[in-house]
């Protein structure tokens, strides 16, 4: 067995004691001789096959067919763990954060999120200005490495595009575990180790393994993005757990823990390498066409231009999600806002917000459920609407609380049952984008994402003022947001809308073709 992956043994003619004589067998077998590296390589391919069979008997016990367990297993541990990251930048950035005030060491006092600085407004304020400006690097690193990505991974595969970028993710741990060491260039590490994560390329990835299972599949994919994203979110919501334990510590020395990611990091390398499988078929493998670097990105250009002038869905879903990417811009500031306007810790926000995230794993299928009951275009439509209501209702309440719990947080709350939304338009992009184009598709997508994300990333930790007095002032990030958000109504009735309900109605007519089929199936073996 291991010979057959290439470590040698010793010769056949050596001498007797040389040979270990098994209990079950008579015969001698060769002590194997290996040298360190293969021998490390062998136990790794030893752990990758007992690690397939574990994942052969969880897809039999969650649904999955064999490669999604052998891709979501992987692939979702890496997201949670990129998760995991996201999440603890905010804290770690505070925690960098060097100012004259002195820390208040009295008995009750709220701690400030910083060794060197017992300003606590000051502290949230520059947290979230770093962090801001560490997250718009990351979207400018995202959108220059999605140029390469999407052309790496059709000419030389899926594994080896998650490999590379996988190992750029591995560097980024590194540069924010060497931060904590050298105080000096602390801030400038940060915001390199998000540039580094973000021209990961993981999401694009992700989204591409995601739509090569979904071209192999047929009748209803609702309910394989539905598996997709559900597993996704339990990963989450472990990742999630693990946050509030380091809030709930409220350290402000992280080297232990990017310590631990950084073993995390590497054991998720082992598996792309030795587990992780190829879901591109070999026919839809392409050559790249130029050799150069930027031959390559005008190829890419080109490509993604043809593509948005042929595909009308494709060209009114740009301009639809550009607004709803802006408006999302908040949500990297939300959690500082609610620190300074009703003076809680970030534990205490994340406790108020844990149950939220278990209701959404569990509130996860409602929408394929009734999508299955009631059509896909009345339910999608009347999601679509709620959402937007949400978020025009929520504006004069903003800085007030009910029972406790600031009002942003109980928004959240009636926003839950809509999560499974999503699954819902991955799978009409899936009915509008042919496969060909599928892995372009998620490019476009992403660009459009990080290239929008990394100015209104900025734009929001710029509005955003930890000592504002005045209601406008306090609110100002939320009336932008909301006035974005509604600006991408506009693309809804101006012809977006029409084309997602048509393809609602495609993919109930296939989920009723498939009911019927497998009805005369059943009936045809009850005639037998």
């Amino acid at each position: 067995h291991l010979r057959s992956w290439g470590v040698r043994a010793r010769p056949a003619h050596v001498r007797c004691s040389n040979f270990r004589r098994p209990s079950s067998s008579s015969r001698c077998r060769p002590l194997i001789r290996t040298r360190p590296c293969a021998r490390a390589v062998a136990w790794a391919r030893v752990f990758g096959s007992e690690l397939v069979r574990a994942q052969r008997r969880s897809a039999a016990m969650f649904g999955f067919t064999r490669i999604e367990a052998q891709t979501y297993l992987i692939l979702s541990v890496a997201g949670g763990l990129q998760l995991f990251i996201n999440q603890i930048e905010q804290p770690y950035a505070r925690s960098l954060v060097v100012c004259d005030v002195p820390i208040n060491i009295t008995a009750g006092a709220e701690p400030s999120g910083s060794s060197t600085c017992g300003d606590r407004l000051r502290v949230i304020g520059e947290g979230a200005l770093l962090s801001g400006g560490g997250e718009s690097l990351e979207s400018v690193g995202r959108f220059l490495i999605t140029l390469f990505v999407s052309g790496f991974a059709d000419a030389r595969g899926r594994k080896a595009a998650a490999v590379v970028g996988w190992a750029l993710i591995t560097a980024s741990v590194a540069a924010f575990f060497l931060a904590s060491f050298v105080r000096p260039w602390a801030r400038v590490l940060f915001i390199v180790a998000q540039g580094l994560q973000g021209m990961s390329g993981i999401g694009l990835i992700l989204d591409i393994v995601t739509r090569d299972i979904a071209a192999s599949m047929a009748g209803d994919t609702t309910g394989f993005f539905a598996r997709k994203n559900m597993f996704g979110m339990l990963m989450g919501m472990v990742f999630f757990c693990m946050v509030l334990y380091i809030q709930h510590s409220q350290i402000t020395e992280f080297r232990s823990v990017w310590g631990i990611i950084l073993l995390a990091t590497i054991v998720v390398m082992l598996l792309l390498v030795f587990v992780f499988p190829e879901t591109q078929a070999d026919e839809n493998k392409k050559k790249i066409g130029s050799s150069s670097v930027l031959g390559m990105v005008q190829d890419e250009v080109s490509t993604y231009v043809r593509i948005i002038k042929n595909n009308r869905f494709i060209k009114l879903s740009i301009v639809e999600a550009m607004f709803g990417i802006a408006a999302g811009g908040f949500a990297g500031i939300l959690t500082p806002w609610i620190m300074a306007v009703f003076g809680f810790s970030q534990f205490q926000i994340m406790m108020m917000l844990l149950p939220q995230v278990m209701l959404s794993l569990f509130c996860q299928p409602i929408i394929p459920f009734a999508c299955s009951k009631y059509g896909h275009r009345s339910v999608f439509r009347f999601a679509y609407w709620a959402d937007r209501a949400i978020d025009v209702m929520c504006l004069p309440l903003l800085t007030s609380s009910f029972g406790g719990f600031p009002f942003p947080v109980l928004f959240a709350y009636l926003k839950t049952p809509f999560v499974g939304a999503g699954s819902v338009m991955e799978s009409i992009s899936s009915k509008l984008v042919s496969p060909q184009e599928s892995a372009k598709y998620s490019a476009i997508v992403q660009l459009n994402m990080f290239f929008v994300g990394s100015m209104s990333s900025l734009m929001f930790s710029r509005i955003f003022n930890s000592e504002a007095t005045t209601l406008v002032g306090k609110i100002s990030p939320f009336i932008l947001s909301s006035s974005l958000r509604l600006c991408g109504v506009l693309v809804y009735l101006y012809g977006w809308g029409q084309l997602t309900l048509e393809a609602c109605d495609a993919i109930s007519a296939d989920v009723a073709k498939e009911a019927e089929e497998k009805e005369k199936l059943e009936g045809d073996k009850k005639t037998d």
